[in-house]
């Protein structure tokens, strides 16, 4: 995986190859700028699988605050042809899609950065429920310099 640092923001080039199969696995969402529905939402996890086309199933976990019982459900992601699968559709209602770029991702796929166009919305994860506070204040810093408003982003409990 190649990544380039440019005024000291690291971001994927649009040469990077996302290989799927090793962003496929567990993710635990540390941080987000979140979407509305997922307000009130703590221990969120994401586990991708790839289908035979390319495709990936995408399996939510999360718990609501204050209460013990686990919710999930399903949602699809859809990368995009001619972007080197760092640009992806997901969909969580069929017919609507949304926009979802990977930002940052390093060699070794340890943590990945997840937003949109638009700087809406943000995810920070990690391979385990943990991140060092250094990194993850780099990794917000880096955030803000590519435009994400960080005081929306919420530290999500795992």
């Amino acid at each position: 995986m190649l990544i380039i640092e440019i005024e000291n923001i690291v971001s994927l080039s649009p040469e990077t190859f996302v290989d799927l199969d090793q962003y496929s696995g567990k993710w635990y969402i540390i941080a987000a700028i979140p979407k509305k529905i997922e307000k009130n939402r703590n221990f969120m996890t994401e586990s991708y699988i790839k289908d035979r086309n390319g495709n990936m199933t995408v399996y939510n976990t999360y718990v609501r605050r204050n209460k013990m019982k686990v919710h999930s459900f399903i949602s699809k992601g859809f990368p995009q042809k001619g972007t080197n699968n760092f640009k992806w559709k997901t969909q969580l209602l069929w017919p609507f899609k949304r926009k979802y770029i990977i930002e940052e991702l390093p060699e070794d796929y340890s943590y990945a950065v997840v937003g949109d166009p638009n700087k809406r919305y943000l995810h920070i994860l990690s391979r385990s429920n943990f991140m060092n506070i250094d990194q993850y204040l780099e990794i917000v810093k880096r955030c803000k310099a590519r435009g994400y408003d960080i005081s929306k982003l919420k530290r999500i409990p795992q």
